[in-house]
């Protein structure tokens, strides 16, 4: 049963689109790249170590490692084949549950917005739901590219809220 939705949602978006869709979840797709991740995680990181920021550093560190160690881990064990509808002229290989895309953007931009605003309460609110705006278009964008099964996309943001969640509560615990 939950397949034959997955097909009607995927078969909803299969249809030609306007070309903005198409650029916009194009770029979103760069957004969630191992290695434009990798940069974000670094560049925050050092930033924080340069204003003496250690436990904010070590949440970057530990978050960007666990992203990639669990969506790697997670895809291993599942081994879901991606859907073999269409694509949109991005080709991708491996397994697709989770979607590490779909888990670094809900991990790493709102993460991101809770760095650039810690010492601006008021810009926080719009800046997390920024930040949350990018995870939603990056995962969007996974199903509209035909490179994920929806489920696979709600797994990941969950998985990246959750480890978000758990990160920021282990900084506050230790931080005290």
């Amino acid at each position: 049963m939950f397949s034959r939705v997955e097909e009607r949602v995927l078969g909803a978006w299969e249809r030609p689109a306007p070309r903005l869709l198409d650029g916009l979840f194009r770029a979103s797709h760069q957004l969630g790249r191992t290695s434009v991740c990798a940069g974000v995680v670094a560049a925050a990181a050092l930033w924080h170590l340069s204003r003496r920021e250690r436990s904010s550093a070590a949440l970057w560190l530990g978050l960007g490692a666990s992203t990639f160690a669990l969506q790697a881990g997670l895809k291993r064990v599942a081994g879901r084949e991606r859907p073999r509808r269409w694509r949109r002229g991005i080709e991708e290989t491996g397994y697709s549950f989770p979607s590490g895309h779909a888990l670094a953007s809900a991990t790493l931009y709102p993460l991101l917005a809770r760095s650039l605003t810690r010492r601006r309460a008021g810009w926080s609110t719009v800046a997390r739901g920024l930040g949350a705006g990018i995870a939603a278009a990056v995962g969007l964008g996974r199903v509209y590219l035909g490179l994920h099964w929806p489920s696979d996309v709600v797994a990941g943001w969950l998985l990246g809220a959750g480890q978000l969640a758990l990160g920021e509560a282990a900084v506050r615990r230790f931080s005290r």
